[in-house]
């Protein structure tokens, strides 16, 4: 008897596996494209640790998009969505691949799934051959497990038709980075950095023409409201800065493996999530803005030809600028082995039709060959 009690003390004293309860923080409303791959997050990663991680997010409310990274870094949240253009200095070498999105104007054979092909040439070329991108989120003390890429760009404007270069001359364009500021001026515009949530009052009392962004910023931010005009594909390119579940590096390491590889597993639906959404409310978005009685017009050919060139200019551009300014040591050598990356990427999204597909796509090619034990630690 006294052993079995013994015994029975014993198992009692034994600590219980406590729920890990997160909270992600993101600068977006709840219902568009990112708050609902959050939503898809939660829910991926509650069922990959059987119920052992709870994660609550927090839309537009726990911290800014500006506010984010230092947030995650400090423990604010636990997971955030962070946008690397905001924080150059901190982020030099993934911003330097997030400058690389204009490839994407140049496809051969467009099929309007380029920007989910870049999404899987970031997240493999983020995870297993950039440790310089790896050590810049180590040192914000903050653990990447994702991204995602929006579609196309487009000029959302208001009272304004822009069809041809001469148009562009003089205009006040949103740029949502440093590529985007290159080509309003190199047309003579003036590039205007705005976050994405300031665009609204920005064009309804006139301080922008036009704001460069993909068309379902437009029912996540109401921007159809005031957008009169819009002109597909110019500039182009995408927004590929997401870093889209950063995970606050103190909190990983104290998590056992298995928790780890649940953050992984969600991150993997997370970039899938939101570069999914964003790729399906594009055609949704243009369609509601025609709806509406917002004018689309196509590019001239002119133009067209233009920023081709432009494209092919600025890649060179790009590269001689981050070495030199922000001391991007391989920015020639990231500059010839990401396009052979991505085109290899254009065959693998190819047959994809579903979120689902997608998302088995990133985790198994990229994110289910990390091993949690080591990583980020």
């Amino acid at each position: 008897m006294v052993a079995a009690i013994a015994g029975l003390t014993a198992l009692v004293a034994l600590p219980v596996a406590a729920a890990e309860n997160l909270n992600f923080a993101y600068g977006y409303p709840s219902t568009s494209a990112i708050g609902l791959a959050v939503d898809d997050y939660a829910a991926a990663v509650k069922d990959r640790s059987n119920g052992e991680i709870s994660v609550k997010g927090f839309a537009m409310s726990l911290l800014s998009l500006p506010e984010t990274s230092p947030g995650v870094r400090d423990g604010l949240a636990d997971v955030g969505f962070v946008l690397t253009p905001y924080y150059a200095a901190e982020y030099s070498t993934n911003l330097y691949l997030h400058e690389m999105n204009l490839l994407i104007s140049l496809a051969q054979t467009p099929t309007g799934k380029e920007p989910l092909a870049f999404t899987g040439a970031m997240l493999e070329y983020t995870f297993n051959k950039c440790p310089e991108c790896l050590a810049e989120f180590k040192a914000q003390n903050q653990v990447y497990t994702g991204g995602g890429v929006t579609p196309l760009y487009n000029l959302l404007c208001k009272d304004v038709k822009a069809t041809t270069v001469e148009d562009l001359k003089g205009k006040r364009l949103r740029a949502g980075g440093a590529g985007f500021v290159r080509f309003a001026e190199h047309f003579g515009a003036q590039g205007v950095r705005l976050p994405t949530n300031e665009v609204y009052e920005a064009l309804d009392q006139g301080i922008l023409d036009c704001a460069m962004l993909s068309a379902p910023e437009l029912t996540n931010y109401n921007l159809h409201e005031v957008v009169t005009d819009i002109t597909l594909g110019v500039p182009g390119g995408a927004f590929a800065g997401v870093a889209a579940a950063n995970v606050n590096a103190d909190r990983w390491k104290a998590m056992s493996v298995d928790s780890r590889e649940a953050l992984l597993w969600g991150g993997s639906q997370m970039t899938a999530s939101t570069t999914w959404n964003f790729y399906t409310d594009d055609a949704v978005a243009i369609q509601n803005s025609k709806d509406k009685g917002i004018k689309i017009h196509d590019p001239e050919p002119e133009l067209t030809a233009a920023v081709q060139a432009f494209v092919k200019q600025d890649l060179k551009t790009v590269a001689a600028l981050f070495r030199d300014t922000y001391g991007v040591a391989r920015a020639e050598e990231i500059a010839a082995d990401f396009p052979p990356l991505l085109e290899k990427w254009y065959g693998l999204v190819e047959g994809v039709d579903s979120k689902e597909q997608l998302q088995a796509l990133y985790w198994d090619q990229v994110i289910s060959k990390i091993d949690p034990a080591t990583y980020a630690q």
